[in-house]
């Protein structure tokens, strides 16, 4: 079984279990979850025995967003200028692929906060059940970026162009029932039964025909991949020029000293 230093992963059964696990940061992302989730996506891609696989975070917390003090989740210039101009993708980066090239079905289990790319990692599995304790917000516009993971796109298509716009503008969070009233999350369950109904599903899928929910999967992304692909790459390069303006550096500098940006649209 592979040991990582910030998720956890186990198998139950045909089930494999990935549990962000930097529960003192509320799972924020830094650049060793980056790198050790998408590492254990990998290992349930091409493990033959797990057959569904299950996304869920250690604590009161899915997912916080980005880690401030590593804030890029070790997503550098660099590396945006590589995938921008090259084409290429660092070993250390989670991208929308890691998680719907995963011919086996994904469901998230939000037990908590799940803001910024707790949100949008949600976005790219293929079930969501939140918890009711679940809340869920864009926050990159507080940072002054945009969306990552696709959220530009895959957004939209779940809630609507109008919903998704006020979202990601305002970076306002929701609770569980706003989340399930506008189609973002499938279902909605009491705190202390959400892992039970979450494994309940897995299960279920785990034991049905692999290769005919491989290949559904398949044909669901088929029907957007172009835009899908062109999407992400858009999103990288508007994202280089976003984390190389005087308002990111502001935005996180406020952050971190305590005080409201200003922003001078630089």
């Amino acid at each position: 079984m592979p040991e990582f230093e910030s998720v956890l992963y186990e198998k139950k059964g045909s089930v494999a279990v990935i549990t962000l696990n930097r529960p003192e940061k509320l799972n924020a992302l830094n650049s060793q979850m980056n790198k050790d989730l998408k590492c254990a996506f990998r290992e349930a891609k091409e493990d033959p025995e797990v057959r569904a696989i299950v996304l869920t975070g250690a604590g009161r917390g899915f997912c916080s967003g980005a880690d401030i003090s590593d804030f890029a989740g070790g997503v550098t210039l660099e590396d945006f200028k590589k995938m921008t101009e090259e084409g290429i993708v660092p070993e250390t980066i989670i991208t929308p692929y890691d998680l719907v090239d995963v011919p086996k079905p994904i469901i998230a289990a939000v037990n908590g906060v799940a803001v910024g790319f707790g949100t949008n990692v949600l976005l790219n599995c293929d079930i969501i059940i939140a918890s009711e304790a679940a809340s869920f917000g864009e926050f990159f516009i507080r940072m002054a970026l945009l969306p990552d993971m696709n959220g530009s796109l895959l957004l939209p298509m779940l809630v609507g162009i109008h919903k998704a716009k006020e979202l990601i503008f305002t970076g306002d969070r929701i609770n569980a029932q706003e989340a399930l009233r506008i189609g973002l999350v499938n279902k909605v369950v009491p705190a202390d039964q959400l892992m039970s109904t979450v494994m309940e599903l897995a299960n279920r899928l785990a034991g049905g025909p692999p290769l005919a929910l491989g290949m559904s999967k398949k044909l669901i992304h088929e029907g957007f991949k172009k835009i899908f692909d062109e999407m992400i790459v858009k999103e990288v390069q508007y994202q280089a020029q976003l984390y190389a303006s005087e308002d990111h550096r502001e935005a996180a500098m406020s952050f971190l000293e305590k005080r409201k940006p200003v922003f001078k649209g630089k």
